[in-house]
């Protein structure tokens, strides 16, 4: 199945993220923001294909729509993620090329709190 089969109309934005240097290799996939911003997080792992990747990422982002809605929550889904083995590839260089990038995302995407981070849109430079 083709990229632009897989998305068909049902997603709003998919943006493929890639910089040689530091490695990075990954998706963000906006899945709906009818109810506000996509509410998703990041999932770092090793795939064995990039279409393994783009079924997860689209799966993921699917479910964190409907997981939003189902609580009731004025968010819409979304969900990345980056192609590779974090015990072999995470670094410093790489996660900051993956921040840097992110802002590549055109619609409004609410990263979830962390206890080092407030929630913050991904996709603006607030």
């Amino acid at each position: 199945m083709g990229v632009f089969e897989a998305l068909g109309e049902e997603f709003e934005q998919v943006v493929f993220l890639h910089d040689p240097p530091s490695g990075l290799r990954a998706i963000i996939a906006i899945h709906s923001t009818a109810l506000g911003p996509a509410l998703g997080g990041t999932r770092f792992f090793p795939y064995a294909s990039e279409d393994d990747a783009l079924r997860d990422v689209l799966r993921l982002a699917r479910g964190m729509t409907y997981k939003a809605a189902a609580a009731g929550l004025d968010l819409g889904g979304g969900k990345a993620v980056i192609i590779g083995d974090p015990k072999r590839i995470k670094t410093e260089e790489l996660l900051r090329a993956y921040g840097a990038a992110s802002p590549a995302c055109r619609r409004p995407w609410a990263a979830p709190a962390t206890p080092r981070r407030s929630p913050r849109s991904a996709c603006s430079r607030d």
